[in-house]
């Protein structure tokens, strides 16, 4: 893919005018990595392309255009710098018919600040509980009457945390008598060995911008949780991405690279790959996870399809197996290249939620046995922004500035 073969800029998605494109909006935000607007004291790492281990991933990435890689705190990578397929802005300009002597910037921003209070609860009566508040984001005020809606991806790890009144799994944690549970209609088991369930709820804000959610799943120190909150009222909209716990050593790195404007490529890599702009976080491949399961979380016309996905990358044991969709291998004749592979993906948005376990059990410090990792694919761009604005173009200093709402 190559940017100079772009004929016209837009955001909106093919005949829906109104309807934001997320992968056009991920170009924006690849657009802000390549050109620093993410300072490098936000990031968790930096990488030039000589500093990464594994020649077959160092090869994939140059062919790719890629010279640098930003680490997230999410441990997500993105283009740290300019790639052949990131938009251009000058190019750009002259598609929208301004000249030299005019710049042009647009700001994707929130509309409202959304947090989640007092998360994780203490252990006990009130640990099944989510509470979130929404205020407007320019002055602070608490807003009342808010629609809220949550779809949330929780992992415990031990199996033991959902509601016994549920008797749907076992072991499993009574709920005080006056807990309002939700209907167990409202949440689908993915798996048991670890427990993970999805589900979603709607209430609305006090108030005082408030809203208190129960949920089926009591808090305990092995869980681990993603939430998409969405936040509507009077014709606005805004959504907020929770992850609890963070995560201050990676098992697993992922990255997304666009290949084509019909499919992208999202790449799994072993953390000892990056030890070289890591140091202190990964010193060696023992002390990283090898075994991992994905599950895929397709968005359809219908609501959610699931698809359990195995595989394990198994550096210096001659590969990797992925079924039933192949992870093709990026490793050359170094058996320890074999710690990197991808997949290509139509240009359908999906969330990944990757579950990583760790291949030694034995290992000491404070590398976790298991981790889970977000991987917004065309969903929820923001997310790789730590749910801050999204910026492309430029601005000139003192300049008059339009803003447009819908």
């Amino acid at each position: 893919m190559n940017a100079s073969q772009l004929t016209s800029f837009g955001l909106a998605q093919p005949n829906q005018p109104y309807h934001l494109d997320p992968f056009k909006v991920m170009a924006l935000v690849y657009w802000d990595y390549a050109n620093g607007l993410i300072p490098r004291s936000e990031l968790s790492g930096y990488c030039t392309l000589n500093q990464i281990n594994g020649n077959g991933f160092r090869e994939y990435l140059n062919q790719s255009g890629v010279t640098a890689l930003s680490i997230t705190g999410n441990w997500l990578f993105t283009p740290g710098a300019y790639a052949p397929w990131i938009i251009n802005y000058t190019e750009v300009k002259e598609m929208l018919g301004l000249g030299s002597g005019y710049e042009f910037r647009l700001v994707l921003t929130p509309v409202m600040n959304i947090s989640v209070v007092d998360f994780p609860p203490n252990p006990g009566p009130g640990s099944f509980n989510l509470v979130i508040r929404v205020v407007d984001s320019a002055g602070g005020t608490p807003i009342s009457g808010a629609e809220v809606t949550i779809q949330y991806f929780a992992i415990d790890q031990a199996g033991n945390d959902l509601a016994c009144q549920y008797g749907l799994v076992t072991p499993c944690t009574p709920a005080p008598s006056n807990a309002q549970l939700p209907p167990a209609s409202t949440f689908t088991i993915l798996s048991t060995k670890p427990l993970i369930i999805e589900g979603s709820e709607v209430g609305y804000t006090n108030g005082s911008g408030y809203v208190v959610f129960t949920l089926p799943l009591s808090y305990d120190g092995d869980n681990s949780y993603f939430m998409i909150i969405r936040v509507s009222i009077g014709g606005l909209g805004d959504y907020y991405y929770f992850q609890y716990p963070a995560q201050s050593t990676p098992l697993l790195m992922v990255g997304v690279l666009p290949m084509g404007t019909t499919y992208n490529s999202i790449v799994f890599a072993d953390p000892h790959l990056f030890t070289n702009c890591l140091s202190g976080l990964v010193k060696s491949p023992s002390a990283t996870s090898l075994g991992l399961r994905i599950i895929a979380v397709y968005k359809s016309l219908y609501g959610y399809v699931f698809e359990g996905l195995n595989f394990t990358l198994n550096p210096g044991r001659g590969g990797s197996h992925s079924y039933p969709i192949p992870c093709t291998l990026l490793a050359n004749t170094n058996a320890r290249d074999y710690s990197a592979c991808y997949w290509n993906l139509p240009s359908e948005p999906m969330l990944l939620i990757v579950n990583v376990v760790r291949n030694s059990q034995g290992q000491a410090g404070p590398v976790p046995l298991a981790q889970s990792i977000i991987v917004p694919y065309g969903l929820y761009p923001n997310y790789l922004m730590n749910n801050g604005p999204i910026v492309f173009g430029k601005s000139i200093k003192y300049a008059e500035v339009g803003t447009a709402t819908a």
